[in-house]
């Protein structure tokens, strides 16, 4: 699934969005997504590509959530996080057990066509910029 939203606050505070990936089993769960916000849906589309031909390349880390305590994962390339958890887990064995559910995914995932645009984590209309296929999401092949 790509997602057209706000960029978290900027120093100026212009509002821009940008767009995101998230990747969802077939049952839209979502099982992780990027770290970067990019200003074109082409460039949001080639780093999922980007990901998928490297995955036997990627680090994956489990870490803590300082102020909560819960568990969270992220995927480093060449030093450079990529993709993170989509929420904070309260147990480790539960982070990496979602963790290698991502893993597995992402080499099997279908990379769709269309964006979805978010406000405060709802749903709006779908974004024009998107070839036939819209509403369509990033989906877990297996």
């Amino acid at each position: 699934m790509f997602l057209a939203a706000p960029m978290p606050e900027s120093k100026d505070g212009d509002g821009t969005e940008g767009i995101l990936w998230m990747l969802v089993s077939p049952n839209n769960r979502p099982l992780g997504r990027g770290t970067t916000y990019h200003e074109t849906y082409s460039s949001c589309r080639q780093s999922v590509l980007d990901l998928q031909a490297n995955c036997d390349r990627v680090k994956p880390v489990e870490t803590t959530v300082e102020l909560t305590g819960q568990w969270s994962w992220r995927i480093e390339l060449d030093g450079e996080s990529v993709a993170v958890s989509s929420r904070s887990y309260l147990r480790a064995r539960e982070c990496a057990y979602n963790l290698e559910r991502f893993l597995e995914a992402v080499p099997k995932a279908e990379v769709v066509a269309g964006t979805r645009s978010v406000r405060r984590g709802r749903r709006r209309a779908v974004v024009a910029e998107t070839p036939p296929r819209l509403g369509r999401e990033l989906r877990n092949a297996g």
